[in-house]
């Protein structure tokens, strides 16, 4: 007897669904290492003299600036994906919210290679006519 096609698309989004988790867990994890830069930013901005080097034509308040502005954009961009994996992972389970899930699996990309791998199967499962139908989505034919 061979499962019905419903059934296995549960079990795809099922184990999609940890796998977000998963995967938010170690972006979350991950994004906390940005915290360097911002360290380094804020010393750099504090104590100007400890980067003052005669090689360098940047001050070291701009350097400064540029640390602490990357580490903070990478910072909440990894932990905004982390929480967007985890929402996602929610609605998968619940078969909800499906351009969301679709849009989250894109911004997962980004995360390589974990993430790269996520995002693609996760784009595999929610594009099957079979899982769309199970959130009530029709792409529809364009005439």
């Amino acid at each position: 007897m061979t499962p019905s096609p419903h059934s296995q698309d549960h079990e795809r989004l099922k184990v999609l669904a940890m796998l977000h988790y998963v995967v938010a867990g170690l972006v979350g994890a991950l994004s906390l290492l940005a915290l360097i830069f911002v360290v380094i930013g804020a010393i750099a901005l504090v104590s100007p003299a400890t980067f003052t080097t005669g090689d360098s034509d940047l001050p070291p308040v701009a350097t400064g600036l540029i640390f602490l502005i990357v580490g903070v954009g990478l910072l909440l961009y990894g932990l905004g994906l982390a929480i967007a994996l985890v929402i996602s992972g929610r609605c998968l389970g619940k078969h909800r919210h499906y351009w969301f899930s679709v849009v989250v699996a894109c911004g997962a990309l980004t995360f390589t290679p974990l993430g790269t791998l996520l995002g693609v199967a996760t784009l595999v499962v929610l594009l099957q006519d079979s899982v769309r139908s199970l959130y009530g989505v029709s792409l529809g034919n364009p005439q």
